[in-house]
């Protein structure tokens, strides 16, 4: 058997053709399954790699925010601990354990902490307190952690911070270790952001801790976190050299969450930036490109091992095709062949394809001509229909004789154009194939002229470039034929909306006695779709009728033209789309012609544009370039696009003004320490300096500060007040003026309260210190 199939001699060049064209077919589909499994599947396992590593980068930057707002928050809690005030730590009788046992309650809560320092530039100054226990400066700094890279005091670094700060990683030497332990410390000042900080909160965190948050992110082999601030310090690194490569400064300015591939001592890595918001560092990975994209590459390798093997079996079944198809073909071959020998050796040895053509060539004979004829029939159809609609003057002899051999007749007097349009034509498009578009034409046609038929004779042709059909009415009766359209429209238009799920418009023009008006009544018919715009879908429209009701006038609508602007700059998307809704009213109540209409949406549509242009909306521009007019269907479609583009341009101005929090943050801040001894100084005047609600400015502060706004106004108020009770000169009622408070009672009982003395006790303590 498998020698009869390597027969050359018994095939023709016909089998050859037929093999090479399956198996350029077989090499089509692996060159498209290749591609498509190249592009949606390795590329998609490479982005995905990607993502879970950008992942793993945020949640570690997350992580990491999280724990130093912490931090910032155990700092804030510190300073308003009435125990460990630097008033509380000088009172004659307190005990210094107090404030240990006090700071390991800090320290006790929070594992990410190694140890807590406290210490205070006012009183007392060589007393240092910890978790650990108390000491004096010099003790702490050579016995207790000595910093061999920290040669100023604690005090001449209390008074330089303008707020908080982090030393990066270095050795630091503890009680009886011969070898350093490796901390970061960060400063917290009391109170932070003031310019006048009077203490300082240490936080010691151990490099240990650092390395097993980050455990996950380093494990593969290689791989090395970078942790820098806004100056391309090294604050932390997983690596072996804590000095940050030069190569990679370019990385600093890398767009967060994304890869990009840089060469380090001829090595080439991944690296992956997230930047943090709070801090303003970066969180910079560098992974073996090689390692990164190991899966991926591995995939590279089955697919084409796959695509060879799929190679293989695609000739062996192109063959098996091609021979079966080919064995059927010399059968077919043997039923027209003459059984002498010699003809049979000669079918053998020509193509057999050639073989057949003649053979069925000799037997076909003739074609009928009337089949010919028959099948023009159609077309004469077509074109009488169209040049009628077109207005084309016709001898009236060639008109007669091409009507006749078309098989068009009209027996009545009077004539009307009526154009049935499909609505919202280009989801029709979406839905349908091109094959059903011209099939549903085909039917409307079809009924169209069978309802024709109750009020006289039509005749439809189909215009591509209408989505629909035109029809040829010939009325039996022009008395009441308005009416009799009116009911013809309707029909029609039941009958889609039942059995299709679409609807029509449909375009009547005027009646006419003349066969060549039919092209001017089929003008007005076009000319009345376009009233759909302002009418609206499933409509029969009259074209006699629309002109004696509209009116070709401009629409204006400046003030809410004005409205809609400040309230798409103000991010405000409910009053933008009542904007649009009154504007659209407008033009709805002013009866107006289609032309007039289409110009006041184009001139919507270009103070939008402005608008956008103005507020940098890139996203909404390209909505808004897609959106014209005159290819607008209706009003309502306008009017609906019009709401989304602005609701969408809303949405985004409002996620910029979420983005400048940190800065509304700094400026309220800013605004206490100017405004603190302005006695009249309330909640609801800062939320009008601010353009804000009071309770937006209340949840808004405690988000940031941990305080709300009022016992944080009263924490700086305290803050100056003492700093002013330092001049003996000066009377407690001036102090408490210019600290903002009215009421000396009120203040004397707050300031207790924060502090755990009197004012005038705090005096006397700072003057004896």
């Amino acid at each position: 058997m498998l020698k009869w199939l390597m027969n050359k001699s018994r095939r023709s060049v016909r089998f050859y053709k037929i093999f090479f064209s399956y198996l350029v077919l077989v090499l089509l589909l692996l060159l498209v399954l290749g591609s498509f499994s190249y592009a949606g599947i390795i590329a998609a396992l490479e982005k995905q790699v990607e993502e879970a590593q950008i992942a793993a980068d945020a949640q570690l930057r997350d992580l990491m925010d999280t724990r130093f707002h912490e931090l910032q928050r155990i700092a804030v809690q510190i300073s308003s601990n009435t125990l460990l005030t630097p008033f509380a730590l000088a009172r004659p009788g307190f005990s210094s354990y107090q404030a240990v046992a006090e700071l390991n309650k800090y320290l006790t809560s929070n594992s990410f902490i190694h140890d807590i320092v406290l210490k205070y530039d006012a009183y007392d100054n060589d007393r240092i307190f910890a978790a650990t226990g108390v000491y004096t400066e010099n003790e702490f700094a050579e016995r207790i952690y000595h910093y061999p890279n920290w040669t100023s005091s604690l005090n001449s670094v209390i008074r330089s911070l303008d707020g908080p700060v982090i030393r990066p990683v270095e050795p630091v030497f503890t009680v009886n270790d011969s070898s350093p332990s490796h901390f970061a410390t960060y400063l917290y000042p009391l109170p932070a952001y003031s310019g006048t900080p009077y203490g300082v909160v240490m936080f010691l965190l151990d490099e240990k801790m650092l390395l097993s948050i980050s455990e996950n992110l380093v494990s593969r082999p290689g791989t090395s976190l970078y942790v820098v601030d806004e100056n391309g310090q090294t604050i932390f690194t997983t690596a072996d050299d804590p000095q940050f490569p030069k190569a990679l400064a370019i990385s600093l300015s890398d767009a967060p969450g994304t890869v990009a591939t840089r060469a380090v001592k001829g090595i080439s890595y991944s690296v992956i930036r997230e930047s943090s918001a709070i801090n303003n560092w970066s969180y910079i990975t560098l992974i073996p490109t090689t390692l990164f994209l190991e899966k991926v590459l591995q995939s590279r390798k089955l697919l084409g091992m796959i695509m060879i093997m799929l190679l293989a079996g695609g000739t062996v079944v192109s063959f098996v095709l091609a021979n079966n198809n080919y064995q059927k073909l010399r059968q077919l071959v043997q039923l027209f062949a003459d059984k002498k020998e010699t003809e049979t050796r000669a079918a053998d040895s020509t193509d057999e394809i050639v073989y057949l053509s003649n053979a069925v060539r000799e037997l076909s004979g003739k074609e009928s001509m009337m089949t010919k004829l028959r099948s023009k029939k159609g077309l004469i159809r077509e074109n009488v229909l169209l040049s009628l609609l077109k207005g084309k003057q016709l001898e009236a002899d060639d008109l007669e004789h091409t009507l006749e051999l078309a098989e068009v007749r009209f027996d009545y007097p009077h004539f009307v154009a009526i154009l049935l349009v499909i609505d919202d034509y280009a989801a029709f498009q979406s839905a349908y194939s091109g094959s059903m578009q011209e099939l549903f034409k085909f039917s409307m046609l079809n009924v169209a002229e069978e309802i024709a038929m109750e009020i006289g004779r039509g005749y439809g042709v189909t215009t591509a470039d209408e989505s629909g059909v035109a029809l040829i009415v010939n009325l039996d009766n022009l008395a009441a034929y308005k009416p009799h359209l009116s009911s013809f429209a309707e029909s029609v238009q039941d009958f889609f909306i039942t059995y299709y799920k679409f609807t029509l418009s449909i375009g009547i023009g005027q009646a006419y006695e003349s066969l060549t008006s039919i092209g001017l009544s089929y003008s007005e018919a076009r000319r009345a779709i376009h009233y759909r715009f302002v009418r609206g879908t499933r409509q029969a429209l009259f074209f006699e009728e629309l002109q004696s009701h509209l009116e070709e006038r401009p629409v204006y609508f400046h003030e809410l033209e004005e409205r809609l602007v400040k309230s798409i700059r103000q991010g405000n998307p409910d009053e933008a789309e009542l904007c649009i809704r009154s504007m659209i009213g407008t033009i709805r109540s002013q009866s107006v012609t289609p032309e007039a209409a289409r110009l006041a949406g184009a001139g919507l549509l270009h103070t939008l544009l402005k608008v956008l242009d103005e507020i940098q909306a890139a996203s909404a521009h390209e909505l808004v370039d897609a959106m014209q007019p005159y290819n607008i269907e209706t009003i309502d479609v306008l009017e609906q696009q019009m709401i989304r583009v602005c609701r969408h341009v809303c949405e985004d101005v409002a996620g910029r003004k979420e983005s400048r929090n940190f800065k509304l943050r700094d400026d309220i801040l800013l605004f206490l320490q100017t405004n603190y001894s302005d006695s009249s100084l309330t909640l609801e005047r800062i939320a009008d300096h601010f353009q804000k609600s009071p309770s937006y400015i209340t949840r808004f502060i405690k988000d940031q500060t941990g305080f709300s706004l009022i016992r944080y106004l009263d924490m700086l108020r305290m803050s100056k007040a003492k700093e002013l009770l330092l001049n003996e000169q000066q009377s407690l009622a001036d102090v408490v003026k210019g600290v903002g408070y009215v009421d000396v009672s009120n203040f004397i009982r707050k300031f207790k309260k924060m502090e755990g003395v009197t004012p005038e006790q705090y005096r006397s303590l700072q003057i004896k210190g």
